[in-house]
């Protein structure tokens, strides 16, 4: 009956504290069994923690780079692990490439918001806040909640998404290259003259030479 007491524990904390429901709902089902692998992924800017959980039992976090390279090492283990499902966070742009990856490679897949994993995480009374931890709460989520699956985004909005990061990142070199040079020289000499040998590096973009 120990395993069922944080299912119960869980219940009263939802009831007495009044969190909603929609938005943590029990898999008892999946509790129950346990006979599946879960998966939880902290995603940050640079490291990627994934802590999987078989029978009940965490495993010791591991840490990839955020870098295509490390992403696909990640992809390329989940997607060996049959019936696995993983659940991260949709953390802005950090967790797009990664969740088209894990997709493609047929792994199943929940992105889930991070409201709803720091109200499962209050629920658990997890009150540390590390990448560890964070990736142990979320396989947890995995095990304990109803599947959803990620909906991939259209080839279409893909290629938009591309063009749109494109055009941004060219208007930040735009603006950083209208941005006055900094002379290096620090020697003594007419400053006009440095001013305008500084100024023989500028050439802003778009304009011809």
């Amino acid at each position: 009956m120990q395993g069922r007491e944080p299912v119960s524990s869980l219940l009263s904390l939802i009831r007495f504290r009044q969190i909603p429901m929609t938005s943590i709902e029990l898999n008892a089902t999946a509790h129950d069994a346990c006979l599946s692998l879960f998966a939880g992924i902290d995603v940050g800017a640079e490291d990627l923690v994934l802590v999987i959980r078989k029978n009940g039992k965490p495993f010791d976090p591991q840490k990839y780079a955020n870098t295509p390279a490390d992403r696909r090492r990640l992809v390329k283990k989940l997607s060996k692990l049959t019936g696995i499902i993983v659940c991260l966070e949709a953390t802005g742009i950090y967790h797009f490439d990664l969740s088209i990856a894990l997709h493609d490679a047929g792994v199943l897949l929940m992105v889930v918001n991070p409201k709803s994993s720091h109200n499962f995480a209050k629920v658990l009374m997890k009150n540390s806040k590390t990448d560890a931890v964070d990736a142990h709460t979320l396989a947890e989520y995995a095990a304990r909640m109803d599947f959803v699956a990620w909906t991939r985004p259209t080839t279409e909005k893909l290629a938009l998404r591309s063009f749109a990061r494109r055009i941004n990142a060219l208007t930040g070199q735009k603006a950083a290259a209208k941005k006055p040079f900094a002379c290096p020289e620090r020697h003594a000499g007419n400053t006009k003259s440095r001013a305008a040998r500084c100024q023989l590096g500028y050439r802003p973009i778009g304009k011809a030479h």
